[in-house]
């Protein structure tokens, strides 16, 4: 599917300051379109605007917002409506590594917040504006989402949302414009990842580059629903969720978390 072609000259990326979601504004730009960028730091959201602009003859608006709050929504569609925006990246993540109980309220509401409402805002107002209209809206989950997993409980639990949000969209709305993808990600080596590992784990599958993770998802987007970037991503998926049990699976999914998160206190002590 060409994008472009599909879904008009102007493009939307939600958390596109650094890691994956600069990797998608490079991807879309390289294809053409005009980007709208979302971010919450205004220095990382310039370096990428800059980067762009030096690389690619791209129209770009910047909006530096912080997604917790239920105004932000606001803006967005306001650019995305002025624009004549129709295709959304949903990048935008809030997922530290830590034991649930070392979560603080206010950090609690910002995973319901960034992770779920505005995403699913998004969503609704995004498919209202297009509604009979050729659009396209891709969100972004993970393995953990697929299974409760211990030391990122609040995150695996949102990315479960947005499972099911996508999936619901995608039945509720084929037929009427609106098309669905949803990207699961194994690792990536982003800066939220290299923050918790910052060397490779052994045994470790090992983290995809950003760019093949947004290319990977660009050119299927609107072929399948469900889009696993990767062979270990794809396997991994395939061997938790279709051969075994899912206690079996879900003990090994944690299993393994429990041994990356000992040894990620092992590599801070030293």
């Amino acid at each position: 599917m060409e994008l472009k072609t599909t879904y008009g000259a102007w493009a939307c990326v939600a958390g596109a300051g650094e890691g994956l979601g600069a990797a998608f504004a490079f991807g879309l730009a390289r294809r053409g379109f005009n980007l709208i960028l979302i971010d919450l730091d205004p220095e990382k959201l310039s370096e990428v605007e800059a980067a762009v602009r030096r690389t690619h003859a791209v129209q770009l608006v910047s909006l530096c917002v912080d997604l917790v709050d239920r105004e932000s929504i606001q803006p967005i569609m306001a650019a995305i409506e002025s624009s004549g925006c129709r295709f959304l990246v949903y990048n935008a993540a809030y997922g530290p590594v830590r034991p649930f109980l070392q979560n603080t309220p206010d950090e609690l509401d910002r995973y319901i917040q960034v992770n779920m409402a505005t995403p699913m805002q998004l969503a609704h107002r995004f498919a209202a504006l297009h509604s009979g209209r050729k659009a396209g809206l891709l969100l972004i989950s993970s393995l953990a989402g697929w299974r409760g997993t211990r030391y990122v409980v609040p995150y695996a639990a949102s990315k479960a949302f947005t499972w099911n949000l996508a999936e619901g969209l995608h039945y509720e709305r084929e037929g009427v414009g609106l098309d669905i993808g949803l990207c699961t990600l194994g690792p990536v080596d982003t800066p939220n990842y290299r923050s918790f590992f910052p060397r490779q784990p052994l045994l470790q599958p090992k983290a995809m580059a950003p760019q093949a993770v947004a290319e990977y998802a660009l050119r299927r987007f609107g072929r399948r629903l469900f889009l696993f970037p990767g062979f270990s991503t794809a396997f991994s998926h395939f061997l938790l969720n279709r051969v075994l049990p899912r206690s079996w699976a879900s003990g090994l999914h944690n299993a393994v978390m429990k041994r990356l998160w000992r040894l990620n206190e092992r590599e801070n002590s030293k």
